[in-house]
């Protein structure tokens, strides 16, 4: 068997994490669990993470990717801007539903956060990687249909991922796919009422483009 390289064996300590904070919840993934899971010793997870709020960071960041790629996919610079809006949205709600115990690991850091103070800056560190992930697709939104936004972008990137917490959470509890799709695209459509275009145009209502 070859040998793994160090990325190869943090992704998987990060994912033996992940199958430990699924089942057990985030408090109960400590070192020696995951090197226990992960059928490693436990000098291999030392030598790959610092700590275990390391190691909870890279779960955290792992999360956060893999909730944003469907996201990203559904940006094609092909289209116009109201159809990749809603191609993002479209983008969000085929990521939730095949990927539900990672959006409860989301929300799973957030509580923990809240109510163990040693977790506090983990669950902090997971919020900033979400934020930035968002406005990372904001600004690349930004880039491809040339355009800015009539609020700076990273307080934009704050409400829309907040915006999209809810939208998660109520489907989780209700399971109303119907309700949480027009949700996704009632928020495409608060964003694109916020696109400047370059001649400084902020745009009313918004409808589809027409076809030329």
């Amino acid at each position: 068997m070859s040998r793994m390289s160090i990325e190869e064996r943090r992704a998987q300590i990060v994912d033996a994490a992940m199958s430990i904070a699924i089942r057990e919840g985030v408090e109960a993934v400590t070192v020696r669990g995951v090197a226990a899971e992960a059928g490693i010793s436990l000098g291999t997870v030392h030598y790959c993470f610092e700590d275990k709020d390391a190691m909870l960071r890279a779960m955290g960041h792992s999360v956060a990717l893999v909730a944003s790629d469907p996201v990203r996919m559904a940006l094609d610079p092909t289209q116009d801007l109201y159809t990749i809006a809603h191609a993002a949205a479209d983008g969000l709600w085929q990521g939730l539903t095949p990927r539900r115990h990672m959006r409860l690991l989301t929300f799973e850091f957030a509580t923990a956060g809240s109510r163990n103070r040693a977790l506090r800056p983990v669950a902090r560190a997971h919020l900033e990687q979400t934020w930035a992930m968002t406005q990372g697709i904001l600004d690349q939104l930004s880039e491809i249909a040339g355009i800015t936004y009539s609020m700076d972008t990273p307080f934009l990137a704050r409400i829309v991922a907040g915006y999209i917490d809810g939208i998660e959470i109520a489907w989780l509890v209700q399971q109303d796919d119907e309700a949480t799709i027009r949700s996704f695209h009632a928020l495409a459509d608060y964003v694109l009422s916020l696109v400047v275009h370059p001649d400084g145009a902020v745009p009313g209502p918004v409808e589809p483009a027409e076809a030329s």
